[in-house]
């Protein structure tokens, strides 16, 4: 049932074949098909149903094989018909001309087909693919009382059940995921119809909420369209093949056409055996005294039988007809009505004959019969057409109450959202972590994190979770690969990282900044990051294989970078030398490297007074200024500051805090 109960047990349940059920096996007595043994071998069963109307199409069918399965849709038995009269009037007629008749599915349900035009043209073209459909909904026209903020759903997806609907807008009201619904009452009946009303806060809210409701309840769902059917080849063998529409409804009329031919011939079969006996009648009316002469002096049945045919030109047949015909029947009146019959059968006999001469005239009767089944099963489509364009999508930030946060990320990868940050020092992390950065952002923006695999992952920060304790390990809400490091994160939020095209001019379009263990340097657009990644992230940077990334930061406003490495080498070199790539690359060399050295990290510079600090492997600080160590070409191997001890980390700039409170 549609509330989604159980079906009885079979021994309870009982069913009503249709009006249209009959166009199904009406033509059985014809041997318009092949008959098979069925299973018990006792009876005959048919191969295939002689189906007046393409019932795979009308009535659609679903079903799973081994390797194989089909899903196709109920459409419009009007449609389908005008489809297929086109099909006879034009055999080469393409997919889209046949969709001007068939529009697309015709669910039961009803509910509104929102695949784009050329999507659904694509699905009838190649017999697969994904229709979406989402339920209907309106005002409530029988609210009463002041205020009117009820909306009410008329319709819903082909296959979806209501209970489990039901209970899927309870929770949504009851847990407050959707603050502008507050209650949903299944009120269908059968004097109403579908009719599921949904209390809202406003009748403002009614577009946002249908949104919100198609993209977490089964008020939208996809159904997969698969028209794959059993085929005969050119040796009429089944064989299974994926269809489009013209294929579907051209095997369908040419086995509409087969039918009709075997009926005719069944048909004409029928009348010359009767013409046959009939003729017989007429042979012995012309010698009626002789023949009740010849029957009267038999000695038998059987000896009259033998008598009448060495004196007629009658066979067995219609001297058995003959013999078991009543002797009123022999009257004047009767005899001229069974002589009236004979020319009557004749006519007709000639008149099948001429029809299965003549293919032209076979088609024209596939063509009136399927007409007369549209005009008297034909109803209106109840499954709307609309483009996906044309109603409102749903938009996860009109449930984001905006505010401003902080975006706690620590080096061993665990995030967590924090509205006021005091100082670095008393923020709460696990024994042995410790903060990699703080960024500032609000709610509606997003944070993309950079591992040292070369993916990034952006997270919408209404997702991150806010928390006065430890907060999250971020592999919760992504798939980093096995080992995989956070070296560095950033924020969409335009206050802090400017815009790929700032309106004003003035801010420079950012753009990451990259630097690798083995010495690569490359730069790329910051604009492919803005938007939610999936879990598995995107590519920022591509390595060689043993390499990994140590530096990513955005580029705005400076003007050189340095590298260090930990053999003690630092290179300083101009932005400019480093390429802008179009998407994730190996770059180029920053710095040659010597045998067992690689870098351990990066700095940008804008002012003269900007310095590299970095501990060396004793543990002490050092400090490279821009004076001593001069800007030099890219791809150097830089300057050996110390003979004795390398460097172990670049310090990092300290990490400035957002007041929120101002």
């Amino acid at each position: 049932s549609i509330i989604g109960l159980p079906a009885a047990s079979s021994r309870y349940t009982e069913a009503r074949l249709t009006p249209i059920a009959s166009e199904l096996m009406s033509e059985l007595k014809f041997n318009t098909v092949d008959m098979r043994d069925t299973y018990d071998g006792e009876r005959k069963e048919p191969v295939v149903l002689p189906s007046r109307f393409p019932n795979l199409l009308v009535n659609g069918t679903q079903g799973i094989a081994v390797g194989m399965a089909t899903n196709i849709p109920p459409h419009n038995l009007g449609e389908v018909v005008k489809a297929c009269l086109h099909l006879i009037d034009n055999p080469e007629a393409t997919v889209a001309q046949l969709m001007k008749y068939v529009k697309g599915p015709d669910f039961p349900l009803g509910g509104r087909i929102v695949t784009d035009r050329r999507d659904l043209r694509t699905v009838y073209e190649t017999g697969r693919g994904s229709i979406k459909v989402r339920a209907e909904w309106e005002p409530d026209k029988l609210q009463t009382g002041r205020v009117k903020n009820n909306i009410v759903i008329t319709s819903i997806p082909y296959g979806v059940e209501t209970g489990p609907l039901m209970v899927d807008l309870g929770t949504v009201a009851e847990t407050k995921k959707l603050p502008q619904l507050l209650s949903a009452i299944d009120e269908s009946s059968e004097e109403l119809g579908m009719r599921i009303v949904l209390e809202l806060k406003s009748a403002d809210d009614a577009e946002t909420v249908m949104a919100y409701l198609y993209k977490h309840t089964s008020l939208e769902l996809n159904f997969n369209f698969n028209a794959t059917c059993l085929v005969p080849d050119e040796h009429d063998n089944l064989k299974p093949a994926q269809v489009n529409l013209q294929e579907l409804l051209s095997h369908f009329l040419k086995f509409r056409l087969k039918t009709i031919t075997r009926r005719l011939e069944y048909l004409l079969a029928q009348l010359l055996k009767r013409i046959h006996i009939l003729e017989g009648f007429e042979i012995i009316f012309n010698g009626l005294d002789k023949a009740l002469k010849i029957i009267r002096s038999s000695q038998g049945k059987a000896d009259a039988a033998k008598r009448l045919m060495e004196v007629f030109p009658i066979d067995e047949i219609q001297v058995d007809a003959i013999l078991d015909m009543a002797l009123y029947r022999i009257s004047e009146l009767e005899i001229d009505r069974i002589m009236q019959e004979l020319e009557e059968k004749r006519a007709e006999a000639k008149r099948i004959q001429a029809l299965l001469a003549s293919e032209k005239k076979l088609w024209g009767i596939v063509s009136d019969e399927l007409r007369e089944l549209g005009d008297k099963y034909g109803n209106k489509r109840r499954t709307a057409i609309g483009s996906s364009e044309e109603i409102s999508e749903f938009d996860p930030q009109a449930y984001i109450v905006k505010e401003n946060t902080n975006v706690v990320i620590t080096k061993d990868g665990w995030i967590k959202r924090v509205g006021r940050i005091q100082s670095i020092e008393k923020m709460r992390i696990r024994e042995g972590d410790e903060v990699l950065n703080v960024l500032p952002a609000s709610t509606l923006d997003a944070i993309v994190f950079f591992s040292d695999d070369g993916a990034a992952y952006t997270l919408p920060v209404d997702q991150i979770p806010a928390s006065t304790g430890y907060g999250e390990p971020l592999g919760k809400y992504v798939k980093m690969s096995d080992g995989a490091k956070i070296i560095a994160g950033m924020t969409t939020d335009p206050r802090f990282t400017p815009a790929d095209n700032p309106p004003d001019g003035d801010s420079p379009e950012p753009y990451l900044l990259i630097a690798t263990a083995a010495g690569q340097v490359m730069s790329i657009s910051f604009s492919s990051f803005r938007q939610a990644s999936t879990k598995l992230g995107r590519k920022y940077c591509r390595l060689a294989k043993e390499d990994r990334v140590v530096f990513v930061d955005l580029i705005t406003d400076q003007q050189t970078m340095f590298l260090a490495t930990s053999g003690a080498r630092v290179i300083h070199f101009e932005l400019s030398e480093v390429p802008l790539l179009a998407g994730p690359g190996r770059g180029v060399r920053g710095i040659k490297l010597e045998k067992d050295d690689e870098v351990i990290g990066a700095i940008l510079l804008a002012r003269p007074g900007d310095t590299l600090h970095v501990i060396n492997d004793n543990g002490n600080k050092l400090a490279f200024g821009q004076a001593k160590y001069g800007v030099t070409s890219r791809a150097g191997k830089g300057v050996k500051t110390s003979q004795r001890t390398g460097f172990k980390e670049i310090v990092r700039p300290e990490i400035q805090l957002v007041d929120w409170s101002e």
